[in-house]
């Protein structure tokens, strides 16, 4: 004997053209549901379950936007401990309680989320870092069947201005890293300041990573801090770019030998604890004193004691990714191994980012055409070879340039 459901489990059963079904809410109302196959409807009334279960179940009407964006993130979601930090703050300060927030999914519209962005009245890069999160989650909703479509790809985002990357000049660079000579993680700096290292991929560096032999760096994890999940490896970036392997110049191999042994020094010491990351020993290759990760804070101030130190005005740790970009670019002109280099999964990226030191290139491409023996024929000063009889030359090879071009139009205009 089949055994009954218990009351309030909901029911689903076939329709023509898949499933159909229903969940009931603590006031006895049903909440219903479609699918196309059972098991698309039976993860639909499970989802639905959990939220009434939740609270976040409204009795007969869908979930509002603030109720459907908590149920992404706590239950959906599958994203990075920092990015999920980002999102709840979102939701916490910029949908939840206001006009937005409160509205049901089936009766938001474009000029609703329209209205939401004028209410901020932030800068455009950060309208778009406020809107992912909901454009997201109401990805997911037309997903789930929540949405017949989604009201935000109506919705024009404003256009952000591209990015300036300021970089330093090689002098300045080395006086950066003259004044790191003899501190405490010194090759941090060089990996920086030469190869562009982004500031948690360098901290989550571990000795692991490093072959002296094959004079190789693999980079392949970011150091990082999120509330509620503390210090933590993550995979090196978002896209399979981000981890890469650089080979290292001789020096910066030597720097990182001693920089190893001056490390094993201090883990004779008695106040060296280590770092474990889920139960696993981490050996760091930049730590503190005591083995512990060196925190974002802790690498800021370090940096701008380096600059300080170097006589140079305060900025911020990204000046060293833009200032390797730029000089590796000037130094080789290729835009392929420069973006390997920096975990750039786009060279167009690269190119779009870092063009300035390109621009430079060709401007010196194009004066080095005016040398010999490329010379413009028709230039000033370029004389043709000496007429017999002493007779002058043809008029139009002492031209100036800017006659030379009215002749010529002449001449063609002429069919001569």
């Amino acid at each position: 004997m089949t055994a009954r459901r218990a009351k309030g489990d909901g029911s689903m059963f076939p329709v023509k053209g898949g499933y159909r079904g229903y969940v009931t809410t603590a006031s006895g109302k049903r909440v219903y549901f479609t699918a196309k196959t059972k098991a698309e409807a039976g993860a639909k009334k499970r989802e639905l379950t959990t939220a009434r279960d939740n609270g976040e179940l409204m009795p007969g009407t869908s979930p509002t936007v603030e109720q459907w964006m908590r149920h992404w993130l706590q239950t959906i979601a599958d994203i990075r401990p920092t990015t999920r930090q980002t999102h709840e703050w979102v939701l916490a300060e910029k949908v939840a309680g206001n006009r937005l927030g409160m509205t049901q999914l089936t009766k938001l519209t474009p000029e609703h989320l329209e209205q939401w962005l004028r209410d901020l009245d932030v800068r455009p890069s950060s309208v778009r870092r406020y809107a992912a999160p909901v454009r997201t989650s109401l990805t997911v909703a037309v997903r789930r069947g929540h949405l017949r479509r989604n009201p935000f790809d109506l919705v024009a985002l404003p256009k952000t201005e591209k990015s300036r990357s300021t970089a330093m000049s090689v002098e300045d660079a080395d006086r950066v890293l003259a004044a790191a000579q003899g501190t405490r993680n010194a090759p941090r700096w060089h990996l920086a300041l030469r190869f562009g290292l982004r500031p948690a991929e360098a901290l989550g560096l571990t000795w692991a990573d490093f072959d002296p032999v094959k004079r190789t760096l693999t980079v392949r994890h970011q150091l990082l801090y999120a509330k509620g999940a503390g210090i933590y490896l993550q995979d090196a970036a978002k896209t399979e770019a981000g981890t890469r392997t650089i080979k290292l110049p001789r020096y910066l191999v030597e720097l990182l030998v001693q920089h190893r042994r001056a490390q094993a020094a201090e883990m004779a010491a008695s106040d060296w604890t280590g770092w474990d990351f889920d139960g696993v020993p981490v050996a760091l290759m930049f730590a503190q004193p005591n083995g512990r990760p060196i925190l974002a804070r802790m690498d800021t101030d370090q940096w701008k004691a380096l600059l300080t130190a170097a006589g140079l005005p305060s900025d911020r740790r990204y000046v060293a990714r833009h200032t390797a970009a730029t000089h590796m670019i000037a130094m080789t002109g290729d835009i392929a191994l420069t973006s390997r280099n920096l975990g750039h999964a786009d060279t167009g990226f690269t190119y779009r980012t870092y063009v300035h030191p390109l621009q430079r290139a060709a401007d010196d491409l194009a004066d080095a055409m005016d040398a010999a023996p490329y010379a413009a024929p028709y230039g000033r000063g370029v004389q043709s070879a000496p007429e017999e009889d002493g007779a002058a030359p043809e008029s139009d090879q002492v031209l100036e340039v800017s006659d030379w071009t009215t002749e010529a139009v002449g001449r063609i205009t002429r069919n001569e």
